[in-house]
């Protein structure tokens, strides 16, 4: 039980680290290709599994930090987008 404890909360950090890490990555980044940033955070997963010896849970750990780092990436091409309409509107008003 206590390891569940603790795992969860490996999790909750892991993930929090991956959202603002891959969101920081391709807000200064934003020419780099988003499958890059994932698959780096994915390798996270992986090597997060197998420092703390649960290969178990590695697929999880590796799908987890995937689904996180598309999530962060998505959010800040979605900021830029809005930003360039946002630009362009402005330009039809002026």
């Amino acid at each position: 039980m206590e390891f569940l404890l603790l795992f969860g909360l490996h999790l909750f950090i892991m993930g929090s680290l991956v959202l603002l890490f891959s969101g920081i990555i391709t807000f200064l980044f934003p020419r780099l290709h988003f499958l890059i940033t994932i698959s780096l955070f994915g390798a996270a997963g992986f090597l997060y599994a197998v420092i703390f010896e649960v290969m178990d849970l590695a697929i999880f750990a590796v799908f987890f930090n995937m689904i996180l780092s598309l999530t962060a990436v998505g959010l800040v091409k979605l900021g830029f987008y809005f930003k360039k309409v946002a630009e362009r509107q402005n330009e039809k008003i002026a």
